[in-house]
């Protein structure tokens, strides 16, 4: 959705009909009849009452349509102020419940200055960063196109709003005044997008991710999964990322079928018709309770063979790799209790109830005796697709920042120990 959508959806509900809009924006009746068909698909819903659109008749918003009318008006109003065709002042604000029309021929003209969302964004980011090298990192573009966005939009608006230099660049006084603004709209933008039932854009448009179930707050998964919506926010990466946590078999199914985009799993076997790339591995630890914790003379084939093991449900790596250290090994513990739910395990584990094997980072390492296992068992985390998935441009966007995410943690790692 762009600002030329909006322009035409609210002149044809100020003007009444589309010819009247369209005459008066300077363009055709049906380039503004398809823009605003676009929107009614995006939104998967009527936004004008066809019954009133015979010849002659007013058009008539649904309750769809009157939303997002009063939606528009603000974001509008808000980008029209940035071109100083409005003062704020004379805006209706958000809160308010009726705001009023805007005039057709100010529409017109925020129509023909060129303004875009895409160039507002831009704008803010590299506010953000304070470089145009590392915002055109952020945002996937090169620097000379951020650089020729920058321009355009500063030729919009009539003022220069940085001033360049090796270190980076500096706002001027005039961009500090607009940066409030550019924010405010894009706000009301994501406001938009958020509230006004896009269901096209959310079941079309939207990454869709799997992961397994992350076992605490502080393990590796969690951190992962934080650091890639921190990083699809920051970089304000398109479409929009939303993350499903479930059992591994459905995360199977689910990218079969189309309902997930990618999985991060930690299966061993992947199944045909998906592909994967792995992320990281993981240490293997033996855990049991302090107060059971191991003897001077006890080792982790002795523990086992004489406590409770607790372990995951079939079907996932941990378990694989559970069943191969204790086959490899000839362990045969007491006995076995099986579970799908790790925070499960985790509680028999710091009551003294059980032990179990655990990947680094699944566990407080300060409520449990820890053990490490040998460094060929180790449990890997991979990122998983479709083969044939329809779009594998965003996968290697999803997989690009999964690395970055990794390089950076590692660099971070390194900088702790030194």
């Amino acid at each position: 959705m762009e600002l030329p959508a909006l322009i035409y959806f609210t002149s044809l509900i100020n003007e009444g009909s589309a010819a009247s809009a369209a005459s008066a924006l300077g363009v055709s009746a049906s380039t503004l009849n398809h823009s605003v068909s676009a929107l009614e698909q995006a939104m998967a819903t009527s936004l004008l009452s066809r019954s009133a659109l015979r010849r002659g008749s007013k058009t008539i918003t649904t309750a769809h349509g009157e939303s997002l009318y009063r939606s528009a008006l603000h974001l509008l109003g808000w980008s029209l102020a940035l071109i100083g065709e409005d003062s704020r002042a004379s805006i209706v604000p958000p809160e308010e419940a009726t705001p009023h029309p805007l005039p057709t021929r100010r529409l017109r003209a925020l129509l023909d200055s060129g303004l875009t969302l895409r160039m507002i964004g831009y704008f803010l980011s590299v506010c953000e960063t304070g470089r145009i090298a590392a915002a055109a990192q952020r945002l996937s573009l090169t620097q000379p196109t951020l650089s020729r966005q920058i321009r355009k939009l500063e030729t919009i608006l009539g003022r220069t709003l940085f001033l360049r230099s090796p270190h980076g660049v500096t706002l001027t006084a005039e961009a500090e005044s607009l940066r409030q603004g550019c924010q405010q709209v894009d706000r009301t933008y994501r406001q938009i997008m958020r509230d006004e039932n896009f269901s096209y854009f959310r079941e079309f448009r939207t990454l869709k991710l799997a992961s397994m179930m992350p076992t605490s707050s502080d393990s590796s998964l969690t951190v992962l999964l934080a650091n890639l919506v921190r990083l699809w926010r920051h970089r304000r990466y398109q479409p929009p990322l939303t993350i499903s946590t479930i059992a591994a078999p459905q995360m199977v199914e689910g990218l079969l079928d189309g309902r997930f985009d990618a999985g991060l799993s930690d299966l061993i076997d992947i199944p045909l018709g998906l592909d994967c790339a792995e992320l990281e591995k993981s240490a293997i630890f033996l855990v049991s309770s302090r107060s059971h914790g191991l003897r001077a003379n006890q080792t982790p084939q002795m523990v086992l063979a004489s406590c409770l093991l607790a372990v995951p449900a079939l079907g996932t790596g941990l378990r694989r790799i559970t069943d191969r250290y204790l086959d490899q090994e000839g362990i045969a513990p007491s006995a076995i209790f099986e579970t799908q739910s790790l925070s499960l395990i985790l509680r028999l584990v710091e009551d003294g109830t059980c032990c179990a094997i655990l990947p680094a980072g699944s566990f407080r390492s300060h409520a449990v005796h820890a053990v490490p296992l040998p460094d060929r068992y180790r449990m890997t985390t991979r990122l998983i697709w479709k083969e044939d998935h329809r779009n594998l441009a965003i996968i290697d966007r999803l997989r690009a920042g999964l690395a970055e995410i990794q390089v950076e943690s590692t660099s971070m790692g390194r900088k702790s120990v030194a």
